[in-house]
């Protein structure tokens, strides 16, 4: 990365607009999935209640943001409908004018939520899967019932005129059930996409419990699952004559590059996290990501726009090449200072686990590209 990824090393700070915001209503969540990177202990729980920003204070914040130039708000948790006052604060943010997205895990949707969004939907709502039974369910959530809440839970949010979109994090626990959880979408929800998440499964973050690196699973086996969906896809859109060793795959160019090759794009942490994006804690702190908690500024007593204009100043990250420049595998590796930081607990530092996963990427563009180039399928 030779770009000059942050913007506090600069003499002029580039033009920074809070666009994109994230609400983390809590941290708190009636599920206790194994990989999550918020969560914490249930013990912690009335701690944290104590320190949740309260209705007026959420409203309040969305009113700020909506003046300082946020347009698109994503209201999130832990489990935002776990929140008794979730009607309240959902009513008085959605008044402000955002375009609004939900994401939930569909086991809480009461019909006094769904009243409330009925009055006041989504634009988008975004549900995580984490498997196709109640013994996935028992596995990754310890709860077997959630499984069954949740298929509920969805069928009530597609009355509403909200696009939905579906996603799951596969670990060693449900990683049998990716193919299902696809077929789950397809057929009881006719929806034809579930986002499926493998790898990276980061550790957990500012303070949470779960032990990630006891569950999630390795990058040759997210290789071989996204391997065998590829494969699976091309038959489906070629038909029965589709031969793996006649055809390489070509992804179209869908990277943003500036006009002038030579300008420099400078931000904070290599991406728009702190420059168009935002996420204010359960506590009311403002984050560039919500992944990164080391920085932060308090809009709760600075005001959300002060917060916001000072961040920058609280970002030091010392520059270093470190293993990165000689890596081998540095154009295959997505890894992010968040994700680095909440591997390593250093911000420049490479864990063998983001090593591994690179590596697997790397092999595995070779395979799907590598093919004897008779024919091209775009995707």
């Amino acid at each position: 990365m030779e770009c000059l990824d942050q913007a506090h090393h600069l003499s002029e700070m580039p033009k920074r607009i809070p666009v994109n915001g994230t609400f983390e209503l809590t941290v708190r969540c009636n599920l206790h999935c194994k990989m999550c990177m918020f969560r914490h202990d249930d013990s912690e729980n009335p701690e944290l209640m104590e320190k949740e920003l309260t209705a007026n204070q959420w409203i309040d914040m969305a009113r700020q943001a909506a003046e300082a130039g946020t347009m698109s708000l994503l209201i999130t948790g832990g489990e935002p409908m776990l929140r008794p006052d979730f009607c309240e604060i959902w009513e008085g943010i959605y008044k402000q004018g955002f375009l609004i997205t939900l994401y939930t895990n569909a086991t809480l949707v009461t019909p006094k939520i769904m009243e409330t969004l009925r009055k006041y939907p989504p634009h988008k709502i975004g549900v995580t899967i984490y498997g196709a039974s109640p013994e996935t369910y028992g596995r990754v959530c310890g709860n077997a019932d959630a499984y069954q809440q949740m298929l509920n839970g969805i069928r009530r949010l597609r009355q509403l005129p909200s696009e939905i979109t579906f996603r799951t994090t596969l670990i060693q626990d449900n990683f049998c059930d990716w193919k299902l959880i696809d077929e789950l979408v397809k057929q009881e929800i006719d929806r034809n996409v579930v986002v499926t998440q493998a790898c990276p499964v980061n550790k957990a973050v500012r303070g949470a419990c779960a032990d990630v690196e006891a569950c999630r699973i390795s990058p040759e086996q997210d290789m071989q699952m996204k391997t065998e969906r590829i494969l699976e896809t091309m038959h489906e859109i070629i038909g029965s004559t589709f031969d793996p060793h006649k055809f390489r795959i070509v992804r179209e160019n869908n990277s943003l590059e500036s006009v002038n090759s030579k300008k420099t794009i400078a931000t904070l942490f290599g991406c728009q996290a702190g420059m168009s994006q935002y996420t204010i804690t359960y506590d009311g702190k403002l984050l560039a990501c919500q992944m990164i908690g080391a920085f932060f500024t308090e809009p709760l007593s600075d005001g959300f726009q002060k917060a916001w204009d000072n961040y920058p100043d609280r970002v030091h990250i010392p520059y270093k090449q470190g293993k990165c420049g000689s890596c081998k595998y540095i154009d295959t590796c997505q890894s992010c200072y968040g994700s680095r930081y909440a591997e390593t607990g250093d911000f420049n530092g490479c864990s063998d686990y983001i090593y591994r996963i690179a590596k697997a990427r790397k092999e595995y563009e070779s395979f799907m590209g590598g093919m004897d180039n008779e024919e091209e399928c775009k995707l």
